[in-house]
């Protein structure tokens, strides 16, 4: 795209293959130039990695880098070592590496409503260990809240540079600059985030659900500045606890907002917990969360329901599998 050519920017957006179907490597390294157009680092770009993308791991070719016994995981592992062993027959004593990649880390933490599972089958969270020590630097996508993967300050999801959901309204949307001394050993020297600021604001009210007549007198007794420009009053969240299906929710909210400088974006309803037949108490469920169930989500919650234990491993692989060919077959 021209406009990628005069940022001198390049977008790797797919996994390269070469004309015997293999993975052209090469393409995943790109060189990054400092201000007087020199190499001073290169960039190991991985996009995201669907299992189909990654090398087939055989047990005999296993080492010391690739110990997973997860097949997608051994082979994202694998993809990451022969880039990396690319990018250090190009690296000049001076150049540090740098890594990019789309995935999911454990212990990660995720956003409430704004971010989906990377595959299907919950195996897809990759450990630190992945990135070699000879990387200086992991500059990590997926995850929009801003985050150390495993307290290391060279490996970092640097958040969303805004928010995508009213869950992240508390989030500290930044972006990261990156300062590395190649002098010293290619490692880095300091992070600095430079916060985003917010052009709109998002509001939730109230923070958590209430019942319908205090969040009408709350929404009542809210004042909201008066921009000039429509485009500039915030977006709001009412968030609602009802005991029954409530018909006319919609316009009483809009009763109480009417000549106020906020715009209505969504209304969060969930319902109050219900006793079951055993007695105990359910926790609420919202009809946000309603539609966000998958059907992995299903089957497990059948399962656990039957027989009172977790799914086991190999038949959530199973179901996984069958899920994924259903999806790929289904006719348009």
């Amino acid at each position: 795209m021209p406009l990628l050519e005069t940022l001198d920017a390049t977008v790797i957006g797919f996994i390269p293959r070469l004309p015997g179907g293999g993975i052209d490597v090469a393409r995943l390294v790109l060189p990054l130039k400092n201000r007087q157009g020199d190499v001073a680092a290169w960039c190991i770009a991985v996009p995201f990695l669907r299992p189909g993308d990654v090398p087939r791991v055989e047990t005999s070719e296993k080492s010391e880098t690739v110990t997973e016994d997860d097949p997608y995981k051994a082979g994202i592992a694998l993809l990451y070592s022969q880039a990396l062993a690319h990018a250090q027959t190009l690296q000049q004593p001076s150049q540090a590496l740098i890594a990019l990649g789309h995935c999911h880390m454990v212990g990660g933490q995720t956003s409430e409503d704004s971010e989906r599972r990377i595959v299907i089958g919950g195996t897809e969270a990759l450990s630190a260990g992945l990135f070699d020590s000879a990387i200086a630097y992991a500059a990590l996508g997926h995850l929009h809240l801003a985050q150390k993967v495993a307290g290391q300050d060279h490996l970092r999801y640097c958040g969303s540079p805004l928010p995508l959901s009213f869950a992240e309204v508390n989030y500290p949307h930044q972006v990261l600059r990156v300062d590395i001394e190649s002098a010293q050993g290619k490692t880095v020297t300091t992070i600095t985030a430079l916060p985003v600021a917010r052009a709109v604001d998002l509001l939730r009210v109230p923070s958590q659900p209430e019942p319908l007549a205090k969040v009408l007198l709350a929404l009542d007794a809210m004042y909201f500045e008066n921009h000039a420009s429509v485009q500039r009053h915030p977006y709001l969240e009412v968030r609602v606890r009802l005991d029954a299906p409530e018909p006319g929710l919609r316009t009483r909210i809009e009763a109480a907002l009417e000549g106020k400088a906020v715009r209505l974006a969504k209304i969060e309803t969930s319902f109050a917990p219900q006793a079951s037949q055993n007695g105990a108490n359910t926790a609420p469920v919202s009809l946000d969360e309603l539609e966000r169930l998958r059907p992995e989500d299903i089957f497990q919650r059948l399962y656990c329901s039957k027989y009172q234990s977790d799914t086991p491993l190999a038949l959530t692989t199973a179901f996984a599998e069958l899920l994924q060919h259903a999806e790929e077959t289904a006719t348009p």
